[in-house]
């Protein structure tokens, strides 16, 4: 099982995301970064052995510019991007800005033209508020997606809560997805036991932001135990 360090960036800095409240993040403080700048962060989850990082250009979700320059200077490190994608123009735009490794993400929240779910070589993120897929549902992006294709449930209610991932809702795509699909959780880990949990339930990947950052987690620990699995 992966786990997946989080970035969120806003005006070029990394911020710390709560509950989908965009325009109330502030600048991050964390425990293994001394500023909230995004080379120095990255570079901090490389050390402690991540191989792979997720990042939300809020500016670009919120259509209000992008970080995607500073994105593409991150090129030391494997990365899935969610920057607001809506068409298949600004599909082909992020992708300019990734490496040969990275992904970009296809989200609900930001998407218009729900054919790109369907597209090769992505990462759909399924994005929930109060328990609620936003603009589609769940049957409809299964109905679409390829086999192959990675699905982030993302629970945006729980982002930097550390209240728990939501069992509930984790339970019913997977029920939905019947292992069609790798399966990735965000959103609301709270400790390591939330983390065993995801692999109990044979979750692919686990997105962590806040409890790393708080010291809750050892993420180079983390990495250590599931990671080999």
């Amino acid at each position: 099982m992966h786990i997946i360090p989080v970035m969120d960036l806003k005006e070029g800095m990394v911020v710390h995301g709560k509950s989908g409240m965009r325009n109330k993040y502030q600048p991050l403080k964390s425990v293994i970064c001394e500023t909230p700048d995004p080379i120095c962060l990255a570079k901090e989850y490389k050390k402690r052995g991540s191989g792979k990082i997720y990042i939300a250009d809020l500016d670009a979700i919120c259509g209000e510019g992008d970080n995607l320059n500073l994105i593409k200077n991150i090129d030391f490190i494997n990365k899935i991007v969610d920057a607001g994608i809506k068409t298949g123009e600004d599909l082909d735009r992020v992708r300019e800005y990734l490496n040969k490794n990275d992904k970009a993400i296809i989200a609900t929240e930001t998407l218009i033209d729900k054919e790109l779910i369907s597209e090769k070589n992505i990462i759909v993120s399924l994005d929930f508020k109060d328990g609620k897929l936003l603009n589609y549902t769940v049957e409809e992006v299964l109905n679409l997606v390829r086999k192959d294709t990675p699905l982030i449930i993302l629970d945006i209610s729980s982002v930097g809560t550390g209240r728990g991932i939501n069992m509930k809702l984790i339970n019913e795509v997977l029920n939905l997805n019947k292992g069609k699909n790798p399966i990735y959780v965000g959103g609301g880990v709270k400790d390591i036991v939330d983390i065993e949990k995801c692999y109990a339930l044979g979750i692919d990947g686990v997105l962590v932001g806040t409890a790393i950052h708080r010291g809750v987690i050892d993420l180079e620990k983390v990495i250590k135990t599931f990671e080999k699995f």
